[in-house]
């Protein structure tokens, strides 16, 4: 039944893209840190993209609360332009693998389209790394981005969060934390297909456990390793789902796949979300897999589309 759910055109990208040939529950379980090398040596295969004109590319190293370490941000942001709003971001990869160089591709286009300067995160890794590494990450590129966002044209009094799959989980820890630091006001949170549950016990968890491009395996492995040795309970923030408190908010926008088995917990943190009071809009991509916007089909053509006329009446305002 799951192949019937994902459009056709969606299931032959998958099936032609070289990144299939990568066996990913395989490594997950028995060399997690082997991902990014054979992802690597796939991309030092590809022709690099040309930066569009009008855009200024910039990979930036920022210092990180611990002297000896540093925290490298890849920026995107229409050229002299000033006061823009920024989108914080955290890449993908089961909290893994994944760069912030593999959203070239999107972010090219989406910071000229909407007028937003793009700030990517190039955060540590689990298993070496597991959380709140990331987490801390991220606190300290917004601190940073709040005292320095005019080197970036940016405004600092206008920053929101966004994620795909793992970062989106980032996101959403650190939306939690900055709340309750109370020293930052984020303008919105942008979730692509995150997960939200350790638990994995949802029902699209167990109908879906064996979806192409994330399976219930697959998902227990990525929070065994990002949890580390705090696996039961979690630590503080690591978990969006079991935070008691989703009040006070940034208003949100969540993006789920149809044929994602993390789609179940996503709904029930939007869910949660709305129930709180906090404006929260929830998109379903019909017939979509997680990280459908990575193959080009007409379905990812799409959806950017559409959310380029929607995130500019997010950050237009």
């Amino acid at each position: 039944m799951i192949q019937q759910d994902i459009a056709i055109e969606l299931m032959q990208a998958i099936n032609e893209s070289p990144y299939s040939q990568i066996d990913y529950d395989h490594l997950l379980v028995h060399h997690p840190e082997q991902i990014r090398i054979e992802e690597q040596q796939l991309a030092n295969k590809e022709e690099p993209l040309d930066i569009p004109e009008g855009l200024t590319v910039e990979n930036i190293v920022i210092p990180s609360r611990n002297a000896e370490r540093s925290i490298r941000l890849r920026t995107y942001r229409p050229s002299n332009q000033s006061k823009l709003p920024i989108l914080l971001y955290f890449h993908g990869g089961a909290f893994i693998y994944g760069t912030p160089e593999q959203y070239d591709f999107i972010f090219y286009p989406l910071a000229l389209a909407v007028n937003i300067a793009i700030v990517s995160v190039d955060y540590r890794l689990a298993p070496e790394h597991p959380f709140p590494a990331a987490l801390e990450d991220g606190y300290d590129a917004l601190l940073w981005l709040v005292q320095e966002a005019g080197q970036l044209g940016g405004n600092k009094e206008d920053i929101s969060l966004g994620g795909s799959s793992a970062g989106g989980t980032i996101a959403a820890s650190l939306a939690h934390l900055v709340r309750d630091k109370q020293e930052i006001v984020i303008q919105h949170q942008y979730l692509l297909y995150p997960p939200m549950d350790h638990r994995l016990l949802t029902p699209s968890m167990q109908t879906l456990a064996h979806a192409p491009m994330q399976s219930k395996q697959a998902a227990a492995w990525m929070w065994h390793y990002y949890l580390g040795t705090h696996q039961d309970p979690p630590l503080p923030y690591a978990v969006p789902l079991l935070q008691a408190d989703v009040s006070h908010l940034p208003p949100t926008t969540i993006i789920i796949a149809e044929a994602d088995p993390l789609k179940d917990e996503a709904k029930q943190y939007a869910e949660r979300l709305q129930q709180a009071g906090i404006p929260t809009t929830l998109f379903k991509v019909k017939g979509a897999t997680h990280v459908f916007d990575f193959f080009p089909t007409t379905m990812a053509r799409e959806f950017w589309q559409q959310q380029i006329t929607y995130l500019k009446s997010i950050f237009i305002r």
